[in-house]
């Protein structure tokens, strides 16, 4: 299944290092969680209003590292609740939000290939990366089983937001990586979608 290969096994070993460390100076999942929103406030700033990329990058990059952390010190406590999984899930898309936000204001008079209006592209993309969280979570509720398929996850996202950032900073393609990050998530969204399908209509078959 595709979520054994999330980016979240691979930073699985960072995460539990720094969540032991953050944990024992007193830093709870909650804690985490408002620390992680902090992150992505931090870079929605740096990119309207000082358009540093190399920064805004940086931060977007540890909202996606806090967003591990709170989980991970949640677990570490014997912490977890419900409460807990909502207010981390609300931050989440509240995260996301900004970060997107930021995208739309630094890029409002944007055009890529002088027709393709980046306005419309950065909204879609939005609109489309909560889709397919609420997917997931949705599904979680009416059915037990993973969910958390396809190729742009959250974790996924903010990453390729952070690396490609930092790629154009350099070497410029910025709209063209929006657009690419766009046509991403609209196929991990219908491939979530169907499989998801599937596995419930297998399930019920049982």
């Amino acid at each position: 299944m595709a979520s054994k290969f999330r980016l979240r096994r691979l930073f699985k070993p960072i995460i539990k290092i720094l969540a032991r460390g953050l944990s024992k100076i007193g830093l709870s999942a909650n804690g985490a969680t408002i620390t992680m929103l902090t992150c992505s406030l931090i870079s929605f700033l740096m990119l309207v209003f000082f358009s540093n990329y190399v920064i805004f990058s940086i931060f977007v990059f540890l909202t996606g590292i806090f967003d591990g952390i709170d989980g991970a010190i949640a677990r570490l406590k014997n912490t977890t609740s419900r409460f807990g999984g909502i207010f981390d899930s609300i931050m989440d898309r509240l995260s996301e939000f900004f970060i997107f936000l930021a995208l739309l204001i630094n890029r409002w008079d944007e055009n890529l290939w002088i027709i393709i209006d980046m306005k419309l592209i950065i909204t879609l993309s939005f609109l489309t990366s909560i889709m397919i969280s609420y997917s997931r979570s949705r599904a979680q509720i009416l059915y037990y089983g993973d969910y958390d398929i396809g190729l742009m996850a959250r974790s996924e996202r903010l990453f390729y937001i952070f690396v490609t950032t930092l790629i154009s900073f350099y070497f410029g393609y910025f709209n063209e990586f929006i657009l690419f990050f766009l046509l991403l998530v609209i196929s991990t969204a219908i491939f979530r979608f169907l499989k998801i399908h599937s596995m419930i209509s297998d399930s019920e078959k049982i």
